[in-house]
């Protein structure tokens, strides 16, 4: 399954938590897709995520926005 959280214009915190609770509730192999606009949150997530062993993949889309893809590995 593939949830999907809008984070555009959202500041940092704020996309972290919301990722953070999320993942609390998945199973082993669910994705999360954030969609960000902040520079902040494009480090701040991956990094957090890996650290937790999930996998994470980064795309960039038009307009200066990324989507980060956090698959649930725990």
């Amino acid at each position: 399954m593939t949830i999907t959280i809008d984070c555009i214009s959202e500041p940092c915190p704020l996309p972290l938590i919301k990722a953070e609770r999320e993942l609390r509730v998945m199973d082993i192999g669910d994705v999360l897709c954030l969609l960000i606009d902040k520079n902040c949150a494009l480090h701040a997530i991956p990094e957090w995520a890996m650290k937790k062993g999930h996998q994470v993949r980064v795309e960039e889309t038009p307009n200066l926005e990324w989507e980060i893809y956090i698959t649930y590995s725990n």
